[in-house]
């Protein structure tokens, strides 16, 4: 790959980041502390974040996984939850990006 090629990728996540981290930071504000979401990885098209907060002991808890799809929605972003797994105390989900 070229410089430039590398540099307009290397831009493209970075923005691409930033929008997934203003729709957490949204997420955030109207869900924290019942849910507190945090990005843990982004690989391509796909991302991984981790729940945590009150809602982990609740019923509904699956109704934040797709809350924060709306607030990336806002953003841009169209995403679906790919799967999840429950740690207890946390929970790790898994997004895959639709279209930017």
């Amino acid at each position: 790959m070229r410089k430039s090629q590398a540099r307009k990728f290397q831009n493209k996540e970075r923005k691409l980041k930033e929008r997934i981290l203003k729709g957490i930071e949204k997420f955030n504000e109207i869900r924290s502390p019942e849910a507190v979401a945090e990005l843990k990885e982004l690989k391509r098209s796909q991302f991984l974040i981790k729940f945590s907060g009150h809602m982990c002991f609740t019923c509904g808890t699956y109704d934040y996984f797709d809350d924060l799809v709306y607030e990336l929605r806002e953003v841009g972003l169209k995403t679906k939850i790919l799967n999840f797994k429950n740690f207890g105390n946390y929970y790790l989900v898994s997004y895959e990006i639709l279209s930017r």
